[in-house]
């Protein structure tokens, strides 16, 4: 199969607060104010005002404010701005929250499908767990090594060389990973022709995420404890999305991220993000998957945004 390109790293926009309006990357959300106009009913209205990322191409720009009630706990207002940065990217964004118990708590468009690209590399990190558990119990520190660069780092080389490690032939990789896949309830994704390039869904990332953070009967807790030290947002390749620096503090210190990217036949982009934030006290597990993004930078912005943008609305 083709090889993914490391990420680089991509400049990042000040994220900073502007009194009840939070001013982030790419996205502007005001507080409703008694001077916005009263939904039907006479009930106060909340906006949500988005702007296309510069990445974006000839996209960029503000997007008319969406407005609906809050007493619709600005679901409309967030369904609309979604559909509206979906529409002038041309990408499908599909958007799936669920809470540190894994009950969904926010839902859109969680159909949309990409490949899984760099997401691949936590559950392969997982599959080498479960075969050293089952063999001997341990890790090797090479095996460590190798997991740290493809899960923390990112790096394509050594995930290639874990892949390898499943088995003597690809049809033996592709068993022990879908086994993996299997044991954590996951129904729709599945290892075909080496990693990254098969498909994944919101809700399949999120079944990975939850083994990652609640454990397994099937994985020592001490080896996820490492796993999910090297899933910390620190390097470069993992602080969007997710994993991004928010205007309340919270961030790669008490975030878990996996992001991916991956340009299809014909050049476009699928790029998404994955993880745990902590926002107000509150855990929220998000999935981000976007396809069709015209760069990677796009894509990487605009999942930037899409959390940015439902933590600021409070929906969850």
């Amino acid at each position: 199969m083709g090889t993914m390109s490391r990420s680089h790293p991509q400049h990042r926009r000040t994220v900073r607060t502007l009194g009840a309006a939070a001013l982030l990357l790419g996205l502007t959300v005001p507080a409703p104010a008694a001077a916005l106009p009263d939904a039907p009913g006479g009930a106060a209205a909340t906006t949500a005002a988005v702007t296309v990322p510069a990445s974006c191409g000839p996209a960029a720009g503000p997007l008319p404010a969406a407005v609906g009630p809050a007493a619709q706990d600005d679901r409309r207002a967030l369904t609309t701005a979604l559909d509206g940065l979906s529409a002038a990217v041309g990408a499908e964004i599909g958007l799936l929250v669920q809470d540190a118990d894994g009950r969904t708590v926010f839902a859109h468009r969680p159909e949309v499908s990409g490949m899984e690209a760099s997401l691949s590399k936590v559950p392969l990190a997982l599959t080498i767990m479960r075969l050293a558990a089952e063999r001997d119990g341990r890790l090797t520190e090479q095996q460590r090594a190798l997991i740290r660069d493809s899960v923390h780092e990112s790096g394509n080389e050594s995930t290639t060389a874990l892949y390898g490690a499943l088995g003597p032939t690809l049809s033996a990789m592709e068993g022990e990973l879908n086994e993996t896949y299997d044991l954590m309830g996951v129904s729709s994704t599945r290892s075909s022709g080496g990693w990254g390039h098969n498909l994944t869904t919101a809700s399949d990332q999120l079944a990975v995420l939850g083994t990652v953070v609640h454990g397994a009967d099937w994985l020592p807790e001490e080896d996820l404890a490492w796993l999910r030290e090297q899933m910390r947002p620190t390097h470069p390749s993992q602080t969007w999305g997710v994993g991004a620096a928010r205007a309340d503090g919270s961030g790669a210190a008490d975030s878990l991220v996996k992001n991916g990217w991956l340009p299809d036949a014909g050049g476009a982009w699928d790029t998404h993000s994955v993880g745990r934030t902590v926002s107000g006290g509150t855990a929220h597990h998000i999935a981000v998957l976007g396809s069709g993004y015209p760069s990677a930078a796009c894509g990487q912005d605009v999942a930037t945004a899409v959390v940015d943008l439902y933590l600021a609305l409070g929906t969850g």
